[in-house]
């Protein structure tokens, strides 16, 4: 029998794998001839959470259809784990990982993902620097690069970022930006595909990439299979919804300080920017100077930030009416109230309750 092959190419990806049938195979059963080849790289020091779940999980995510449909099914990636040595690798809490492969012994993979580094950024970013010119030599050498959380900050040491937009865990996207202020830091994107550099946002946020990849290189179908499979939404666009809104008081400007306890114990009433100037003896324009240089945001925006940051706070813990809610945190007019909501968090007010609000008790 003539080997029957072609082409497929999958949605949203240029990458392309060639298809053939093995010989004696009947025609319209094809198999894959080659997979996605997959490293991940093995950070010292970090969570191992955000290493050996990723790996589980795009394991598990490839195998989703033959375990809901009880038939075999091509698998779509090779993933491997690499070490810059051929020593185990400590992670913390006690967990160790066995790289089944040196960065020496790469090529150049399909695609290089990099884990999250440990929540002490400084010191975990210097312990992991060494895979730096590897990430630099394996992308100019084709390799896609994917970095989650704060795996950014390597990709973005290796200059793959410069002059593109990215997204880190949104805890980190300032310091991301700090550090590299040619990179486009979008902390409230979930994930940012430039094409052979990805990014996605923190924690447990790898599920997220790793459907992002299953649909990338294996269509949407799969993706939507393995979301199945793994009970995870693979549908988040945005970290807004999870970010925690500070109120910046870490600053040491007096005057500051006490507007902004002003503003927190009268949410509820229409406070003006020019009142707030008169009541604490400064000029409009002085206030407004201050409040940015202190805060990072004008007093109109702070207000309003706070505002939505008192009604986020108040949908998860009570049980009062949207409309009485609405109005504790000081906006009359309903659909002003719903849109910037949904500018600040990506969700409505009703879906946010939804989402983070109180349950109700066990069994209902």
């Amino acid at each position: 029998m003539t080997p029957v092959s072609w082409t497929v190419r999958v949605r949203s990806d240029n990458f392309r794998a060639g298809l053939a049938t093995t010989p004696g195979a009947a025609v319209g059963a094809p198999t894959i001839r080659s997979m996605v080849s997959v490293v991940i790289a093995a950070l010292d020091g970090t969570a191992s959470l955000g290493t050996a779940g990723l790996m589980d999980a795009l394991n598990k995510a490839d195998l989703a259809q033959a375990l809901l449909t009880g038939q075999p099914a091509r698998r779509v990636f090779e993933v491997r784990l690499a070490g810059l040595d051929s020593r185990g690798v400590s992670c913390r809490d006690g967990v160790s990982l066995h790289p089944v492969v040196t960065a020496a012994d790469v090529t150049a993979p399909d695609l290089i993902v990099v884990p999250g580094l440990d929540d002490d950024l400084a010191t975990s970013f210097n312990e992991n620097r060494r895979w730096v010119p590897w990430l630099r030599n394996w992308h100019a050498a084709g390799s896609r690069i994917a970095g989650s959380c704060t795996g950014a900050f390597l990709v973005a040491d290796a200059g793959l970022l410069d002059g593109r937009s990215a997204t880190t865990h949104w805890m980190f996207a300032g310091e991301l930006h700090r550090r590299y202020p040619a990179v486009n830091v979008t902390a409230d994107r979930m994930i940012v595909d430039t094409g052979d550099v990805i990014t996605s946002g923190g924690a447990t946020a790898f599920l997220n990439l790793v459907l992002y990849l299953v649909e990338r290189f294996a269509g949407h179908d799969r993706a939507n299979l393995a979301a199945k499979v793994l009970l995870v939404d693979g549908h988040r666009p945005s970290q807004r919804p999870y970010i925690a809104f500070g109120r910046e008081r870490s600053h040491g400007d007096m005057i500051v300080h006490r507007v902004q306890e002003h503003i927190d114990l009268h949410l509820d009433d229409p406070l003006r920017i020019t009142e707030l100037a008169s009541r604490f003896g400064v000029s409009e324009r002085t206030l407004s100077r201050r409040f940015a240089a202190a805060t990072g945001r004008g007093p109109q925006a702070y207000l309003q930030h706070a505002r939505i940051q008192h009604a986020m706070r108040l949908l998860e813990t009570a049980s009062d009416p949207i409309d009485q809610i609405r109005r504790r945190v000081g906006y009359t007019d309903p659909a002003a109230f719903r849109r910037v909501f949904k500018e600040a968090t990506g969700l409505s007010p009703s879906g946010y309750r939804d989402a983070y609000g109180l349950r109700n008790g066990p069994g209902n």
